[in-house]
């Protein structure tokens, strides 16, 4: 909890969904940039799935699984005599990389010249194609924006009025707009908010 990195790349496996940036690891489960945009991005295709998917992490994307396994040898050469708790040589928060030695069953107080290749190869994986199963999604009200809505082409851009009943008018994510994080929605919401207030104030008027 609390740990994040700089660069990873975040797929959702059997799809064409994948973007890469800072990932944020929460005490509920992963967060950041790059788990967000994928989120918006993605919403329709992931609602079709019911939220039951599986996600595949690449937490070193200068690698992928078999250019790192060509790599281990040298690594293993390079340090072998430093235990792997004490060295870890992809830049990875500690604590991370201690928590993918634990979960890979590698003794903290192993060298990297020890683990035998079915463990290696367990890391390996684990560090370029780590996998996380989905069910479901957060509860209603958590989510940080909505998709879907109200159909953009109904609306005329100019007065935020429907096309289809007069004097019927739209504001913030009651139409389909959905924007990566970062105050997009924020200032979507306030600036359709503010033409529809002007547009309904001059007809008042």
């Amino acid at each position: 909890m609390g740990v994040s990195v700089e660069k990873a790349i975040v797929k959702i496996q059997s799809t064409k969904l994948a973007e890469t940036g800072p990932v944020l690891i929460t005490h509920w489960g992963l967060s950041g940039p790059a788990v967000l945009k994928l989120s918006a991005w993605g919403a329709r295709e992931l609602a079709s799935l019911y939220y039951n998917f599986t996600v595949l992490i690449n937490w070193l994307p200068s690698f992928n699984e078999n250019s790192l396994r060509d790599a281990w040898p040298s690594l293993r050469n390079q340090f072998a005599t430093q235990k792997m708790s004490n060295k870890n040589p992809f830049g990875l928060p500690n604590r991370l990389w201690l928590y993918f030695l634990e979960i890979n069953a590698i003794d903290h107080n192993l060298h990297w010249a020890d683990p035998p290749a079915m463990l290696q190869n367990k890391l390996v994986k684990t560090l370029t194609a780590h996998t996380f199963q989905v069910k479901g999604k957060t509860t209603f009200k958590e989510e940080f924006v909505t998709c879907g809505g109200i159909k953009l082409n109904e609306i005329d851009a100019n007065t935020m009025q429907s096309k289809i009943i007069p004097h019927l008018f739209f504001a913030g994510e009651v139409m389909d707009v959905d924007g990566i994080t970062g105050g997009f929605n924020f200032q979507h919401a306030w600036t359709s908010g503010w033409i529809a207030g002007k547009t309904i104030t001059t007809i008042s008027s």
